[in-house]
């Protein structure tokens, strides 16, 4: 009886996938930003001139934190290892602040700030209406043709 509410409880064999739905399982779900879109495709330069005093405190934080615990941990050669480690601190740190920032740029996140300063894009997403009730959901797809164009298949001739 043991093995059959385990199975039960945890909704089969040992499955990594449950919860997860057909349609999220082994791809990358599309959604519309919930803010306005500043830029739709970022460059890096766009990020690096969108950064905020967060975004530097953060790289600062995260790099000296990381030449810290290569300190504490490099006991034989701790200049070098520390030097390592921030280095590799400053690395996580820039993808990280670059995420940030293009996730603000693409409207993904918070960005008033950036909507003050270069304005919105042209070509804003036609956000779908939300779903009042989840237990009678309707197919209306999660993002506008804007975000995910339709498929063309006039190419696969």
């Amino acid at each position: 009886w043991a093995s059959s509410a385990i199975f039960e409880v945890f909704g089969g064999p040992l499955n990594p996938l449950v919860g997860l739905t057909k349609r999220t399982a082994g791809t990358m779900p599309y959604s519309d930003p919930k803010f306005p879109v500043v830029n739709n495709d970022p460059s890096v330069d766009d990020c690096v001139k969108s950064l905020r005093t967060r975004d530097y405190a953060v790289l600062a934080g995260l790099t000296a934190s990381s030449w810290g615990y290569g300190y504490v941990v490099g006991k034989p050669v701790r200049s070098a290892t520390a030097s390592t480690a921030a280095a590799i601190g400053f690395t996580f740190a820039s993808l990280v602040v670059l995420q940030d920032a293009r996730s603000r740029l693409m409207g993904y996140k918070e960005n008033e700030k950036e909507v003050k300063t270069y304005g919105v894009c042209k070509i804003q997403p036609s956000l779908k209406g939300v779903e009042k009730d989840p237990r009678f959901p309707h197919k209306t797809g999660l993002a506008s043709p804007e975000i995910k164009p339709p498929l063309e298949w006039k190419n696969y001739n």
